[in-house]
């Protein structure tokens, strides 16, 4: 049975619903110009693949909180510009939004913010036994994000991607976003057994109070790696004699949410905070406090190798980034010029753009050209180094995957 108080406790504190964003919190600037943007980004080929088949397209949500996913599905940018639609999906093109949540104060809030709207739903469900979807025509998109299906144990994600794929008809899809096991926020769950449910706790939503373990309460989830979940997806399918295409990205590598309270590995960095503070346009960021150090990590090469060389490298590439800025600030010329001179193109190239960026600073008439035009671009690139990196591994807060069903 999955414990559901916490969450009920969440609501009753503000934590959910239409809070602004900010330096700290649930809806803090990195979940929505970074995570939300990444969701987006991922999301952006699917919903076009819809649309070019079908005028209005359907939607189950599992794990839908208030609703957060129709919202974030229905702003999504538009591929072209320019163009006369704000978002590339409208509410008036969703035919029918299924919400559904094991909380019920989560679904009688999400009802009543969406009273009026004759396309959305919501039910009460637990999914690790409770299938709602079913009592629905197919779905075009069987959507679920911020690791909801975590809540499941093997075994119960298993029966609901079970679930979906015998429901599906046509080409459609699934999301699965999940915790990751590899994440540097909890090396110290590497070595956990395949099936195991294992602890996770909501401490951040304290920041910047800084919770003692006897302070904090617990529940369990699930952490996949890539080859486990891709293992369960395939082996599903073939029994269904259903064909999938498997897609996977990790998500939040360094800005998790236990990135700065260090309580799974002991390691605090301050590095969600801090890009916060980029996103932020009233704060300068602190740069010095933006290096990444994941050396702790380096008595898991030999044991996770592919792990180890993924986080390794982004580290590498984002301290370049960060270095970068330090030696504008710094006017350090030739410490500029080794960096751009010493990196890959891609990377090159950002740094080109952030130092004529920073050179030309004169040319934004702003109260304060690091907090405003600076530090939002610098978090920019931070953000597309990790867009940009190969598929995901599990290395991630969370490790998403997009499942093409035909």
């Amino acid at each position: 049975m999955i414990k559901t108080e916490f969450f009920e406790t969440a609501v009753m504190l503000g934590f959910y619903g239409t809070e602004a964003g900010g330096l700290y919190g649930k809806k803090d600037n990195v979940r929505k110009y970074w995570e939300d943007f990444s969701i987006k980004d991922l999301l952006k080929p699917v919903i076009l693949e819809l649309l070019d088949r079908k005028d209005n397209i359907r939607i189950t949500d599992f794990g839908c909180g208030s609703g957060e996913g129709f919202e974030l599905i229905t702003h999504i940018s538009p591929k072209e510009r320019p163009t006369k639609k704000d978002f590339l999906l409208s509410p008036e093109q969703v035919e029918y939004y299924l919400g559904i949540d094991i909380s019920q104060a989560m679904i009688k809030q999400g009802s009543a913010i969406y009273s009026t709207k004759k396309n959305i739903g919501f039910v009460q469900a637990d999914l690790s036994k409770e299938y709602p979807f079913l009592n629905e025509q197919p779905f075009d998109l069987y959507l679920s994000t911020y690791s909801s299906p975590s809540h499941l144990t093997g075994d119960e994600l298993k029966k609901l991607i079970e679930k979906v794929l015998i429901h599906s008809q046509g080409k459609s899809y699934l999301i699965l976003d999940l915790f990751g096991k590899f994440s540097p926020e909890w090396p110290c769950y590497w070595e956990g057994q395949k099936e195991e449910m294992l602890p996770y706790n909501m401490s951040w939503l304290h920041l910047p109070a800084v919770l003692k373990p006897e302070e904090v309460e617990s529940y369990y989830v699930k952490y996949w790696d890539s080859e486990s979940l891709l293992g369960v997806i395939n082996n599903i399918a073939g029994k269904l004699n259903k064909r999938v295409k498997i897609t996977t990205k990790d998500r939040s590598i360094f800005v998790g949410r236990h990135a700065d309270t260090g309580f799974y590995n002991s390691h605090p960095q301050s590095l969600r905070y801090q890009v916060n503070r980029l996103f932020d346009r009233d704060y300068e960021g602190r740069i010095e406090a933006l290096k990444a150090d994941f050396s702790f990590l380096d008595s898991y090469k030999n044991n996770y190798p592919e792990v180890w060389d993924r986080i390794k490298s982004y580290q590498d590439n984002w301290n370049t980034v960060v270095n970068l800025c330090g030696a504008l600030i710094e006017n350090n010329n030739n410490l500029v010029k080794e960096l751009i001179e010493s990196t890959d193109v891609e990377l090159s190239e950002e740094l080109k753009m952030l130092t004529w960026l920073y050179r030309n600073s004169q040319r934004f008439p702003v109260d304060n050209f690091l907090a405003s035009v600076m530090g939002p671009q610098l978090a920019c690139v931070l953000r597309n180094l990790e867009m940009n990196l190969p598929e995901g591994i599990g290395c991630g807060h969370g490790l998403f995957c997009i499942i093409e069903i035909n």
